[in-house]
């Protein structure tokens, strides 16, 4: 198995970590794909991975219908390795490709300069969930109540995921999510808010929290960046080791006035 092949089936892994929590999800999953839909109206609460399944076609066919059945939007992620059989599927299906989204792994040993330093808490109890839950709607212009049924559930001490903030003061300025599998850890969910970037809070946190996790043993981590964040992330160490092509379904309401 290559790298591509087995980060994408800790991808899998962490979505049901982070999914797995919500009130009335819908989940499906192989090794190398999974489908979570939260019944949100978005598609960023909406998720479909395919890896290089042997039946990722299948997967794809029967998970664009079932979104389809519950009038909802999808955001879709193909590995290379299934790109060329399934982006003639999807279309016909009535996906539509928006760009692409890097993998990108911090590999054992790659030093990580040190930020400025930062008091750093775990999101643990229903006033730093709420907290964490705040940043994460302000950074991502998302509904405060969409972030409280789709991410606050998942925030418990034995979910599997992990989450972080970091404080100026009493101000709290960033958070992270991470999910640690074995002896490699996603990373996601890396909000500021517009207020507070461009201070260096985002990088302080992120190293930190990426020395706190290697001094426990952890290896590498992984995750799949955004535009904004990938000058961040490559400034760490972070290597691009595919280009996920990245999907969206509409919802049955988009386009009309």
């Amino acid at each position: 198995m290559d790298e591509t092949d087995e980060l994408l089936r800790l991808c899998v892994r962490a979505l049901v970590a982070q999914m797995g929590d919500v009130p009335g999800v819908e989940m499906r999953l192989t090794r190398d794909c999974v489908l979570g839909l939260t019944g949100e109206p978005s598609a960023d609460f909406n998720r479909l991975t395919l890896g290089a399944d042997p039946d990722a076609e299948g997967f794809l066919i029967s998970s664009v219908a079932r979104a389809k059945e519950r009038g909802l939007p999808l955001q879709a992620v193909m590995c290379p390795g299934v790109l060329e059989a399934l982006a003639p599927v999807a279309r016909r299906l009535g996906l539509t490709a928006v760009g692409t989204s890097p993998l990108m792994v911090l590999r054992a040993g790659t030093p990580v300069a040190p930020s400025r330093p930062v008091v750093i808490t775990r999101a643990l109890g229903p006033e730093l969930v709420t907290i964490a839950g705040d940043l994460a709607a302000a950074a991502f212009d998302t509904p405060r109540d969409a972030i409280a049924r789709c991410i606050d559930v998942c925030v418990t001490k034995t979910a599997g995921v992990e989450t972080w903030i970091a404080w100026d003061g009493d101000r709290p300025m960033s958070t992270v999510t991470v999910t640690p599998t074995g002896d490699t850890a996603g990373i996601s969910l890396m909000a500021t808010p517009p207020e507070h970037q461009r201070k260096g809070m985002g990088r302080a946190l992120l190293t930190q929290v990426i020395d706190d996790y290697r001094r426990r043993g952890m290896a590498r981590f992984h995750l799949g960046a955004t535009e904004a964040g990938l000058p961040l992330y490559e400034s760490l160490g972070f290597e691009t080791v595919a280009h996920l092509s990245a999907w969206i379904l509409p919802g049955p309401s988009a386009g009309q006035g």
